[in-house]
């Protein structure tokens, strides 16, 4: 076996231990022989989904299999991140508001690698937002796409691909950020990230 492909398996066996050690955690602190509180389901369901994540995100990497790059309607992307990112929203008691800038006819997202590199994205962000609501701005013109945290002044070290990525999530975003041409930079207090179209939408 090759050194990158146990580095992933310990990844793997890393986070999915963390999965267990938050249901774990959740049950500890439930009164036996009671039904689970509204909040400790919602943080119980998160916790799996994560860990389902966790799964998906590792076998894409082991296969080297990506997610399609599907053009998608904006505000049905933008729905459907909002969804992706509800159990991190639990967990670190977030919310997320996402808004677009631009014009109408450059509103289309490549879909489901896009949307995980986004959510990957986020999720190194949030221990560095430090806020209650973390705002998304997405943009695009012929030429890219955009995306930027405003409360994330600083590049999270796990997106650097210098160094060596630790858990399944920031591997997930160096991989998916680099199959996508991803541009990192940091302006305004706020983190952005250009997308390159695979082919510019001329003028006119």
């Amino acid at each position: 076996m090759d050194e990158t492909s146990a580095a992933l398996i310990r990844s793997t066996i890393h986070d999915l231990a963390n999965v267990l050690a938050g249901v774990r955690g959740i049950l500890d602190l439930n009164s036996p022989g009671q039904p689970l509180s509204q909040r400790d389901r919602d943080r119980l369901t998160a916790v799996l989904e994560e860990g389902v994540t966790t799964l998906d995100r590792s076998r894409h990497l082991a296969l080297s299999a990506f997610p399609e790059e599907r053009l998608e309607p904006g505000a049905l992307w933008r729905a459907q991140l909002l969804a992706v990112l509800q159990p991190m929203g639990t967990l670190f008691r977030c919310r997320f508001e996402l808004g677009f800038a631009g014009e109408p006819q450059w509103d289309r997202w490549p879909g489901d690698l896009l949307r995980g590199y986004a959510a990957a994205v986020t999720r190194q962000v949030l221990p560095l937002a430090r806020t209650d609501t973390l705002r998304i701005r997405c943009s695009a013109d012929p030429g890219h796409w955009r995306l930027g945290w405003e409360q994330a002044g600083e590049v999270p070290s796990s997106l650097d691909p210098a160094r060596p990525s630790g858990d399944v999530c920031s591997r997930w975003a160096q991989e998916a950020g680099a199959r996508l041409g991803a541009v990192i930079s940091c302006a305004g207090g706020s983190l952005l990230i250009s997308i390159p179209r695979a082919t510019p939408v001329p003028p006119g």
